[in-house]
């Protein structure tokens, strides 16, 4: 492979404490928003997906509706949350997930579902709380998908039992990466495939890739060494909340800036980024090159993610534009399954022009 082998590390990343805490303390009800329909259209929708009409009346109390010529928001019981079957609550959530109001439904929480007892287990939750979590699941393309954290939240009492609880539910699955080098490695097809990126030297790299070579073991260099200014400033980390909603960090702005020593803020606009990708790359077929960058589409044509490609499976990639998002490396396929929402999503690839 061009660009050599990698040494692979899956690892689960959670979010700081601190960053934990906003959301550990903001004890809020479930709402459902739909819009563009009306009351007798949403009765309808919840009975398609398995709701009695007992509970739905309970739920679709003046107390817990809001009705108006754009849509409805509601406040189901928690007992009507609790009673939809694991079919009925994906194809509700997937039909929620349509609009952002409904946040943890377009933003769901997801999981290997052979990981999530483990990472519940290890993360010292409760059993009742746990149970509650496993009942609230559903699955789709093979992962498990939670989007009820209110309602386990309201449940604990113990403060510091739902930070714990939420730290289990932000994690993310990332990878640690590092590049393998030894006796039977080519520096110089190491070096046509990562000595091009923006500060990096070849001239500071080959002698590097050339100790490693020479020990009798060989030896391994963090990918870290290898990227751009912008990913070796940001991988792994977490931006501050003032700096997150100032900047608008989201993947859009990270995928476009990759190459950037400076990163430039007019990517945050939707036009601009647009018409960048339009004059400095072009399409191609699949992703060969560090630095290609990697788009998801929705069933309608829409790009709703952005990341680069650094190699083999692997992109560079931020899940989100809120600070509690970090910048991290995943596999393409788990990057896939994190924004398969409303069916299957597919992946476009461009490549810069100067490249």
């Amino acid at each position: 492979m061009p660009w050599g082998e990698l040494i692979i590390q899956d690892i689960d990343i959670e979010q700081p404490d601190e960053y934990v805490s906003f959301e550990a303390t903001n004890n809020r009800q479930t709402r459902w928003t739909f819009n563009g329909i009306g009351l007798g259209r949403v009765r309808e929708l919840l009975a398609e997906n398995g709701l009695s009409g007992g509970l739905i009346d309970a739920s679709l109390q003046p107390d817990r509706v809001q009705s108006s010529t754009t849509g409805v928001i509601m406040k189901p019981t928690d007992e009507a949350v609790m009673s939809l079957s694991r079919g009925g609550r994906e194809k509700l959530y997937s039909y929620l997930a349509q609009w952002p109001e409904n946040h943890y439904m377009a933003n769901a929480y997801h999981f290997v579902p052979s990981r999530l007892d483990a990472l519940l287990a290890t993360g010292g939750i409760s059993s009742a709380a746990r149970d509650q979590v496993s009942k609230l699941v559903y699955e789709r393309a093979g992962h498990f998908y939670f989007s009820d954290p209110e309602i386990v939240l309201r449940g604990l009492s113990d403060t510091a039992e739902r930070q714990r609880l939420l730290r289990v539910l932000t994690s993310q699955r990332a990878v640690l990466a590092r590049l393998k080098v030894n006796e039977n490695s080519n520096i110089d097809a190491l070096l046509g495939y990562w000595g091009n990126m923006p500060g990096v030297n070849r001239k500071d790299l080959r002698p590097l890739l050339d100790s490693l070579r020479r020990e009798p073991e060989g030896g391994s260099i963090s990918l870290l060494y290898l990227l751009p200014e912008f990913a070796r400033q940001r991988l792994y980390t977490f931006p501050y909340p003032d700096e997150a909603e100032k900047i608008a960090s989201d993947c859009h702005w990270t995928a476009l800036n990759f190459f950037n020593d400076k990163p430039d803020d007019r990517l945050r606009d939707g036009a601009f980024a647009s018409n960048q990708i339009k004059e400095q790359y072009y399409p191609i077929g699949q992703p060969s090159s560090c630095g290609d960058l990697v788009f998801i589409t929705n069933q309608a044509g829409e790009v709703i993610h952005s990341a680069v490609y650094i190699a083999d499976d692997i992109c560079f990639t931020k899940n989100g534009v809120n600070f509690a998002q970090p910048w991290i490396l995943m596999h393409m396929a788990d990057l896939s399954d994190v924004y398969t929402v409303a069916g299957e999503p597919k992946m476009l690839f461009y490549r810069r022009k100067q490249s």
